[in-house]
């Protein structure tokens, strides 16, 4: 018993500061399903991931943010599969979680083969309509990330295209009346933190997108000058005849090459400046967690994750309970929490 009280003092402790740190009341851009006051908080990017992670943090903070993942040059059979799959998962959850959805246009595998020139010419025709046809069945909010990560060399998408591609579908969000607020998702530090002057030959135009999106994975690009001027950027341009005035996601975020099985050292060298970094910017309005065991995906998916460590917070009970914490801030907009 004596361990136990010593233990959770410690956590207590540890964590003080954070709490009664004043957090920044948010922007509000009334962009597409943005909330006006709070940060939704998300979760995956598998069915047993997200169903731990709720274990862990306990149902009355079950993420109001599904991620999932479909790549648009799949054969239109697996995009309607993973539709199929993914409202039976939808529905067994609780009532009003949105689904974050990362729209890949690429041969798969990281290749580098990005097939958006083909998208955008219309060789996948037949895939976008079955995409379409996914959310128009659900018929509930849902954030799409076109071609997420889209300067990462990994995916191999020129910006012409990438925009045209871009604007095909969040035109066809519009007509369609379908419940997807278009995602221009960065890749952020995995991408060496490309200027915003760069970025922005991606940029397919405020019309089109309803928000801006990040990945945050290593330590070290909390304190990149990078990930700040992207923030900086989403609301003033570095242009000042720009402004853009959009929310931002934190698209994928998971303490790479960290993990959470160190504990307090965990917490101290990701988790608190993950934190730190949400509240000290009022533009973000998202945040989604990946609670993954990174060597076991990548020994069944066959992607180089070996040396990503474990990442599911429920895996450490230092980690666990100071991440639980954060999560009883009120600044968190959870399933239960939204209306």
């Amino acid at each position: 018993m004596k361990v136990v009280t010593i233990f959770f003092i410690g956590v207590f402790f540890s964590v003080h500061a954070q709490n009664n740190k004043a957090l920044k009341p948010r922007e509000f851009y009334n962009a597409k399903y943005e909330p006006e006051t709070g940060i939704y908080h998300g979760a995956g990017q598998d069915k047993k991931g997200f169903k731990d992670y709720v274990n862990a943090v306990g149902q009355d903070k079950t993420p109001i943010i599904y991620m999932t993942y479909i790549n648009l040059t799949a054969s239109v059979e697996k995009i309607k599969s993973w539709g199929k799959d993914l409202k039976h998962v939808l529905d067994s959850l609780p009532k009003g979680i949105m689904p974050q959805i990362g729209l890949g246009l690429t041969g798969g595998n990281d290749t580098g083969a990005g097939l958006d020139k083909d998208v955008a010419d219309g060789k996948y025709n037949a895939q976008l309509r079955a995409f379409y046809k996914v959310l128009l069945d659900l018929d509930r909010p849902s954030f799409t990330r076109i071609g997420y990560e889209f300067e990462g060399d990994w995916n191999g998408y020129s910006p012409e295209s990438y925009k045209k591609v871009f604007i095909i579908i969040s035109k066809a969000f519009k007509e369609k009346n379908i419940k997807s607020a278009t995602v221009w998702c960065s890749g952020g530090g995995s991408a060496n933190f490309m200027s915003i002057e760069k970025l922005m030959a991606y940029y397919p135009g405020d019309d089109y997108v309803d928000w801006w999106g990040i990945d945050v994975f290593s330590p070290e690009e909390f304190y990149d000058i990078g990930l700040q001027n992207f923030f900086d950027a989403a609301h003033t341009h570095f242009d000042a005849a720009h402004t853009h005035k959009k929310p931002v996601m934190i698209g994928e975020s998971t303490p790479r090459y960290v993990g959470v099985l160190d504990g307090e050292i965990s917490w101290e060298h990701w988790f608190k400046p993950y934190f730190e970094m949400l509240y000290d910017n009022p533009g973000i309005k998202a945040f989604c967690y990946i609670n993954w065991d990174w060597e076991y995906w990548s020994d069944k998916i066959g992607f180089q994750w070996h040396d990503w460590k474990d990442a599911r917070i429920e895996k450490n009970p230092f980690v666990l309970e100071a991440y639980k914490t954060e999560m009883d801030k009120p600044i968190f907009i959870h399933t239960q929490t939204h209306k």
